[in-house]
């Protein structure tokens, strides 16, 4: 009989309707949102404004978590492998989630089967910037520059290769006809401190990261990506003026593990879009020059498909390949 007894109660607590609602509520422990860059670049910045207020409006602790390294694949693959239950997500960028599908051939996961697009978050243009002793004002006169003296120049890329950063010069080189020596950082913070003090001449990187140091006398700005200057730096002419097709835009967004529950997505894209239009986080990122954005994990999806596609065309036409 006691053996009955126990049957009945395990089918009760396994099977009962009153247990499952009994069960706590998403989230109840902290959320762990990953970086996979070093600190001090706009991906991570965005990443810890957002996580913030998440934590606020979850009433649980949000943790921002770097881990750079092998051209972001090291995070990335983490949160691949991580249990898909909501607690550990992704801020990805466009070098990952897009560039990195084609680029290259040999990564330990799928970006489009391993993952979950939850929300498109932040977007920017890049900026191309300069040391001071670059002998370059416009970018006419970079070009020139370049021209008459093939891979004496060094360009940084943050985030390695695979990133904006990087395509945007693989582009911009085969486009012009020039050439300069790659040198890929883990993020944007070493790279722009590598370029401040010299050791590297040129970059495009992240409008918000590069504007402040051009804003401090630091580096020369040339140009920006986008397709019209951006009232962030309205006297800075856009690339598209000198050399036609160069325009880009960089972004950020959150992933879970592919087999995250679906409530638990729609939750957290909800909570991220809500989080996009708080008047305190545009008017953060936008001092920072970056624009909030926020969309359903439907339009994400979409979103994140079509950039995929978009750079593996540049992938091939310019013939880049993996500093490995």
């Amino acid at each position: 009989m006691s053996k009955v007894i126990k049957l009945f109660f395990l089918l009760l607590t396994t099977c009962s309707p009153l247990y499952t609602l009994a069960a706590d509520p998403y989230p109840n422990k902290p959320i762990r949102i990953v970086v996979p860059l070093a600190p001090g670049g706009v991906t991570d910045v965005a990443a810890r404004i957002v996580g913030a207020k998440l934590s606020e409006r979850l009433n649980q602790p949000v943790i921002v978590e770097n881990k750079p390294g092998a051209a972001q694949s090291i995070g990335s693959e983490f949160v691949a492998n991580a249990s898909p239950d909501g607690y550990t997500i992704i801020m990805g960028t466009i070098s990952a989630f897009a560039i990195n599908a084609s680029l290259y051939k040999n990564l330990r996961y799928s970006i489009s089967k391993d993952f979950a697009p939850i929300s498109l978050a932040t977007s920017q243009p890049l900026m191309l910037v300069v040391h001071p002793s670059v002998p370059a004002n416009t970018v006419p006169e970079l070009i020139a520059l370049l021209k008459a003296n093939p891979g004496k120049y060094a360009f940084g890329s943050p985030g390695g290769s695979g990133t904006s950063g990087h395509m945007t010069t693989e582009l911009f080189m085969m486009k012009t006809g020039t050439s300069m020596i790659h040198v890929p950082y883990k993020g944007s913070g070493p790279m722009i401190i590598d370029l401040i003090g010299g050791q590297i001449q040129v970059a495009f990187d992240n409008l918000p990261t590069a504007l402040a140091q051009v804003k401090n006398g630091k580096l020369k700005a040339l140009a920006i990506t986008s397709a019209e200057r951006s009232k962030f730096a309205p006297n800075i002419p856009t690339l598209n003026e000198y050399v036609p097709g160069m325009t880009v835009t960089a972004w950020q967004g959150l992933f879970a593990p592919v087999k995250t529950p679906a409530p638990i997505l729609d939750q957290l894209s909800n909570e991220v879009q809500a989080v996009m239009k708080m008047p305190e986080v545009v008017n953060k990122l936008n001092d920072l020059g970056v624009t909030p954005v926020g969309n359903s994990r439907a339009e994400f999806s979409a979103f994140v498909k079509d950039e995929i596609n978009r750079w593996a065309e540049v992938v091939k036409i310019s013939g880049a390949k993996p500093d490995e």
